[in-house]
């Protein structure tokens, strides 16, 4: 069998293991009197009063704090918004008159524009109008004046064709005379030609 060195002592390791040993120990004495005094601390009868206080203190420099720092912030930040949500509202309704403003002005100038047009219109369909009855009118009186002109026409050839009828009804008749009865055929051009001269 082999021997074994002998065991060194360590000059440093019996302090650490008797620290060890009587935190191990004020531990245990510190669970025991808390398992002897009832458990849990804030619960124990002995520590209410100064759990009171305690949180007294502390409620009242919460409190101090809240309403000295925080709540006047945020005041300040709500009026602030107040303020500005009114004056946006303000100016949207402001907007909002100028809008309606404006669109009943559009639609008078609308209406105006309309109104100018039609008179414009009725007085170009009447001036329109006029002149072409003006030009219808000059028309029927050149054209009666070109009626009367080619009736007294008419009437003049009639006239004439009238007055040449008696002259052309003898001739025919002398033609028709020296036709049918030959003994007079001699004398007879001597008449036309004297009759036509």
């Amino acid at each position: 069998m082999a021997a074994h060195p002998p065991a060194t002592v360590d000059p440093h390791a019996a302090p650490d293991a008797g620290q060890g040993a009587a935190d191990a120990a004020a531990h245990a004495a510190a669970a025991g009197g808390h398992e002897a005094s009832g458990g849990f601390p804030p619960f124990e009868i002995g520590l209410f009063a100064s759990q009171l206080f305690w949180f007294v203190v502390t409620f009242g420099a919460l409190y101090l704090i809240l309403s000295r720092v925080v709540l006047p912030q945020v005041a300040a930040v709500q009026s602030k918004r107040a303020g500005t949500i009114k004056s946006d509202l303000d100016e949207a309704a402001q907007k909002s008159a100028d809008a309606e403003q404006a669109r009943a002005d559009m639609e008078k100038a609308v209406a105006k524009a309309r109104a100018d047009a039609r008179a414009m219109v009725d007085a170009a369909r009447a001036d329109v109008t006029a002149k072409l009855t003006a030009e219808q009118e000059a028309a029927d009186q050149r054209l009666s004046k070109k009626i009367a002109e080619s009736e007294a026409k008419v009437d003049a050839e009639r006239k004439k064709a009238l007055a040449e009828v008696p002259g052309i009804a003898e001739a025919l008749a002398r033609e028709i005379a020296d036709k049918i009865a030959p003994s007079g055929a001699a004398s007879a051009p001597r008449q036309r030609v004297a009759g036509e001269a």
